[in-house]
């Protein structure tokens, strides 16, 4: 009999064995990517240790306290997954740090600096999508997380519950005692059985989501750090370039579907013929109704379609979009103004304000984004050489200046667009 517990008790445990070196090496990427994440946080608790600098202390402060704050959690919270939402706050956080004194700190970086960022951002992710077992572990949907997050705080209510409490209280009493056994028995059961699978793949986001925000908060921090001042050439004379971009074409993905394909040319056309100066955040108000109209046309049946999305996707779909960014250092324009800071080109004279509201449309719908650009160039150029109505000169410089703004908003529409479609689409 005691022969038969020792071979029982040796197959278990060369089956326990067994199954934790399948899982170590499945997950061997998952462990390099937390490996990475534990190095990087203590090299950047060592840099804030020494360094002199407290403009650069607060940031990096900043990134250590919200990586941090997720590798603190037990389970992710639903605000933990607004991963567009929580990287912007960590950038604006970081620019308001750097530019204090400015009224749009997020557009005080420099154009190079800002496509370099991507290139780096592009080559690092795809770097870990080719770890091994990376693809396996990051093929689950956001909502499983969100069914773990809600799970989680259901139980956590009903932890705080007068009866459970009760049932606490009064422990020693043997009944009690036992209710209180077989109710944390089947808790053990519901959490060992139906959500081990989800505890996995939240752990595995937690670890992607703690890699995202120290390349967020790193590269944020070199492009905002750069307190070089001035520039070789003014940005009222970069616009008389304005007329080399290419006229942006009819959208020609290939392969949506029809539904999505309409979806997109409704949201084009909404920013090519919008009335007056477009703001950036009214773009981003854009941007964010298309991907969740194109998740929604994918996924008709689910209550919030933008979590039907793949981490993995995901993270093609950005190096994908990130290329896309970086290609715009090929534009002529573009490259003469690498070394300007985006408030530069930003600014809009209030004294022209009135002659947006109907001339940007007019200049669109007449002569499309492509040659209203070449046409309010023109006439920039024209008033520059020596036309006495300097308020007239001023409104030519304004409408190029919203003029390439358009064109820059309507190029990352489509690329956002292709990308959406894409990481929604079944697969």
């Amino acid at each position: 009999m005691e022969i038969k517990l020792i071979w029982i008790a040796f197959g278990v445990g060369a089956f326990l064995v067994s199954l934790l070196a399948v899982l170590t090496v499945k997950s061997y990427g998952v462990l390099q990517v937390r490996w990475l994440n534990t190095s990087r946080l203590r090299d950047l608790k060592l840099r804030v240790a020494a360094t002199s600098d407290d403009l650069e202390r607060g940031a990096l402060n900043a990134v250590i306290e919200r990586c941090e704050a997720l590798r603190g959690r037990w389970v992710l919270g639903e605000a933990d997954l607004s991963l567009i939402a929580n990287t912007r706050g960590l950038v604006a956080d970081i620019a308001k740090r750097y530019h204090p004194q400015s009224s749009q700190p997020l557009a005080e970086a420099r154009i190079e600096n800002i496509l370099n960022a991507f290139l780096d951002m592009k080559t690092h992710i795809l770097q870990l999508t080719r770890l091994r077992g990376i693809r396996q572990w990051t093929r689950f949907r956001l909502r499983h997380l969100v069914w773990l997050s809600k799970a989680w705080q259901q139980k956590t209510r009903w932890e705080q519950t007068s009866a459970v409490r009760t049932a606490r209280r009064f422990r020693l009493v043997t009944l009690v005692k036992w209710i209180t056994l077989a109710l944390r028995s089947l808790d053990l059961m519901f959490w060992s059985l139906k959500m081990t699978v989800f505890f996995l793949y939240d752990i595995v986001f937690k670890v992607f989501l703690i890699r995202w925000t120290l390349l967020v908060g790193e590269t944020a921090i070199r492009v905002y750090s750069d307190q070089k001042t001035g520039a070789d050439v003014a940005p009222e004379d970069l616009l008389e370039e304005m007329d080399a971009l290419p006229d942006p074409n009819e959208f020609e993905e290939t392969g949506l579907s029809g539904e999505v394909q309409e979806l997109v040319n409704t949201s084009r056309k909404a920013i090519m013929f919008h009335l007056g100066a477009m703001s950036w955040k009214e773009a981003r108000q854009r941007y964010d109704r298309l991907v969740e109209d194109i998740a929604r046309a994918h996924h008709p049946q689910s209550e919030r379609p933008l979590y039907e999305a793949r981490l993995y996707d995901l993270l093609i779909g950005f190096s994908r979009f990130a290329e896309q960014i970086v290609n715009l250092n090929t534009k002529p324009v573009v490259n003469k103004m690498l070394q300007l800071r985006l408030s530069h080109l930003l600014k809009v004279k209030s004294a022209s304000d009135w002659a947006l509201e109907n001339q940007v449309a007019d200049l669109v719908r007449k002569y499309k984004v492509g040659t209203a650009v070449k046409y309010s160039a023109l006439v920039y150029k024209a008033f520059k050489k020596g036309h006495p109505g300097i308020l007239f000169k001023d409104v030519a410089l304004t409408l190029t200046r919203e003029a390439g703004k358009r064109w820059l908003v309507i190029y990352l529409h489509d690329k956002i667009a292709v990308e959406a479609h894409w990481v929604y689409k079944p697969k």
